[in-house]
């Protein structure tokens, strides 16, 4: 009988193979390789799935609105599709291009892809620079962490932040439980862009 801790590997497992099947079955990558350099980036990059999102990183020499739609357009003629989405944020803060997808899967649930195609030499701070350090700075422990901790989160309305909060919490203040999540988000800022990366394991501090 699987413990909590296998439960919770396994579920992420689960949870990552069907995002890897919707990758396939709309062929997301593929798709974007003419226009740029489609990078996977976030949870399912960092093989950490909890809520039902796929998120991916397009470098392009110049991001274009066309080359987006060819995209959606294809993606949304395809068995599953429910919506999608553009919005064009050059100017704003993430100075990009955004590209949403609503898909369904067999399974019954509606996962949703975001999209951002940005130019080659974007300032940052971006999710693709963060995907190597995490992987590196990643532990059992701390993976185990971080996977309950936003079950939990996912369970609780009241709570509303990035993943990327979860992953400074467990690996940059040692913080173990969802209840401990708490306390450090009570203290510490997460609006707005963050520029943050992992220490590696032998850095990282003890739990809480």
């Amino acid at each position: 009988m699987a413990t909590a801790t296998q439960a919770a590997l396994i579920r992420a497992a689960h949870r990552l193979q069907v995002a890897y099947d919707i990758l396939d079955r709309l062929q997301l990558v593929e798709r974007w390789r003419p226009f740029g350099n489609p990078i996977l980036v976030g949870a399912v990059a960092y093989e950490l799935v909890v809520a039902p999102d796929i998120d991916l990183e397009i470098y392009c020499d110049e991001p274009r609105i066309e080359d987006g739609f060819t995209v959606l357009r294809a993606c949304a003629l395809q068995p599953g599709t429910r919506k999608v989405r553009f919005a064009n944020e050059l100017d704003g803060p993430d100075q990009g291009l955004y590209w949403q997808v609503r898909y369904r899967h067999a399974t019954g649930q509606e996962w949703k892809i975001d999209m951002w195609s940005m130019r080659r030499d974007h300032p940052g701070p971006t999710s693709a620079s963060l995907v190597e350090p995490m992987k590196r700075a990643l532990t059992d422990e701390t993976r185990r962490a971080i996977l309950e901790i936003k079950e939990g989160l996912l369970l609780d309305p009241t709570v509303q932040c990035g993943s990327i909060h979860v992953y400074r919490a467990v690996l940059g203040a040692g913080v173990r439980t969802l209840d401990g999540f708490k306390v450090w988000l009570a203290d510490n800022r997460v609006e707005g862009l963050v520029d943050w990366r992992p220490n590696s394991p032998a850095q990282s501090s003890g739990g809480k």
